[in-house]
């Protein structure tokens, strides 16, 4: 099986699995929104926000390198996972001890420091997690990750909605449902792994030095990542009220949902690069990435618009009218679906190809935009403040990004691809925003999807060859 044909079909097995994961996502978080009100769904953000900042010090980036040694060199892969292993023994405790040092300087209410001190079991499991589904990642067999995520997340949404519907468990109850999806995947992950061929025993760990070299660019990404992906709910929380963090977070989270699509994508495009690197192959890793690229662009130029222009009609409808204020936050933070998408294959490329010193660097300086401008933008206007300070930072993180793969990629074939997702998304944003404005919902909705086809079609975006794949594609699942 070739490069590509490999990364398409693990691909497709991560998309399935996240698709299904995110539906489910959607509509249970949609129904404890509407349930618990602003007020409980801010508090709820803001104590899972508090551990997703503090998760990476569990990890400080040996997954990635677990993943990339596996599937270059299985032997050196299992080395460095027992390593790694060993590291995160230390370091989850300690990242649990200084999550609860943070929640109580922020002097925070009671029940803020009980909701947190919850999440910090769930963010230990995902800690467990994470490295045994590297682990699998890196044996290039990601149908079980896929099937362990939809399962956790299917766990998750029962015991959510039992909570919120049936008990009444407040802010407490949703992050104990979240313990039910990690405690799962904690074990289906190491069960899997073994099954694989994943043994530890009897090896020699890497030495510390090496890891901690070969991991210290993830890490830092990590640590950028994370910062500048949440330090605008904190700042909320901090200079207002949950109620605006309540906004924010329906916001973030209906344009955060569809950032499994590239995630599941780069899951399987990672380990496939490092593995056409490794094999010195650099035209298949030119084509690899320029594939990567058209695909993505081809998701979230359409995407993007369609989500803000319709925001001031779907968050009424889906939410309720109480959440009328996240309607111009989304209507500004959905237009990072595009860089956001561009950059997993770049920051792909980079890692696969040991230049993870410059997607550090590119995060590193998108931390900083964001947490100024988040500093700058939240006192005083609140979410939109913070969405508008995620829509530059993040357009900032892709041109850094592209700047640094300029001599891999067609810089001229390039500029003509992102031109021309750009004018679909304005065409599509247009057309919802005026003459599709009159029509019913679902009207509008179909209209708007022929006329981003037409135009993806039409502008050379999509060919007959996709067309084909698809059709091929899903004739092999009816089979």
């Amino acid at each position: 099986m070739n490069h590509g044909t490999q990364i398409a079909k693990n691909a497709a097995w991560l998309m399935a699995a996240t698709t299904g994961q995110k539906i489910i996502a959607f509509l249970v978080f949609t129904l404890i929104a509407r349930w618990v009100g602003v007020e409980i769904t801010g508090r709820y953000f803001f104590a899972v926000s508090v551990t997703s900042v503090f998760v990476i010090l569990t990890d400080l980036g040996m997954t990635p390198v677990v993943i990339r040694e596996l599937a270059a060199d299985a032997e050196r892969g299992l080395c460095a996972l027992k390593r790694a292993l060993i590291a995160k023994a230390f370091l989850i405790p300690l990242t649990v001890a200084l999550t609860m040092t943070y929640a109580l300087l922020t002097q925070g209410s009671t029940q803020d420091w009980v909701a947190i001190g919850l999440a910090c079991f769930v963010m230990s499991a995902d800690a467990v997690s994470l490295i045994w589904y590297g682990a699998i990642r890196g044996k290039r067999q990601l149908r079980y990750e896929a099937l362990g995520m939809f399962v956790g997340q299917f766990l998750t949404a029962i015991v959510s909605l039992t909570a919120a519907g049936l008990l009444h468990a407040g802010v407490n109850g949703l992050i104990v449902a979240l313990m039910a999806g990690s405690f799962w995947n904690v074990g289906w992950s190491i069960w899997r792994a073994k099954k694989l061929g994943v043994h530890v025993a009897g090896l020699t760990p890497w030495p510390w030095k090496d890891l901690f070299i070969a991991a210290l660019p993830f890490a830092l990404a990590g640590i950028f990542v994370k910062v500048y992906s949440y330090v605008d709910t904190l700042l909320l929380k901090q200079f207002h009220d949950a109620t605006a963090v309540g906004y924010y977070a329906i916001a973030y989270k209906v344009t955060y949902a569809f950032q499994f699509m590239p995630l599941a994508f780069v899951a399987a495009l990672y380990p496939g690069l490092s593995a056409v690197h490794a094999s010195g192959d650099r035209e298949g890793l030119k084509r690899v990435v320029q594939g990567s690229l058209r695909l993505m662009i081809v998701i979230a130029a359409p995407l993007s618009a369609a989500l803000s222009a319709f925001s001031v009609r779907v968050i009424p409808l889906v939410y309720g009218e109480a959440y009328r204020g996240s309607v111009v936050v989304l209507g500004v933070l959905a237009w990072v679906l595009i860089p956001i998408f561009l950059d997993f294959p770049i920051g792909s490329l980079l890692n696969a190809t040991h230049r993870a010193g410059k997607k550090t660097m590119a995060m590193g300086i998108t931390m900083v935009v964001n947490v100024v401008a988040n500093i700058l933008l939240v006192p005083t206007h609140g979410p939109i403040g913070a969405a508008w300070a995620g829509f530059l930072s993040f357009w900032v993180l892709f041109f850094v990004g592209v700047w640094f793969v300029r001599h891999d990629l067609d810089l001229a074939w390039f500029a003509r691809l992102f031109g021309k997702g750009l004018l679909t998304a304005v065409f599509v944003w247009l057309a919802i925003l005026y003459p599709f404005a009159s029509l019913s919902l679902p009207v509008a909705i179909l209209l708007a999807m022929a006329l981003a086809l037409g135009l993806l079609i039409g502008l050379g975006l999509v060919g007959k060859e996709d067309m084909a794949f698809v059709r091929s594609w899903v004739g092999k699942g009816k089979k």
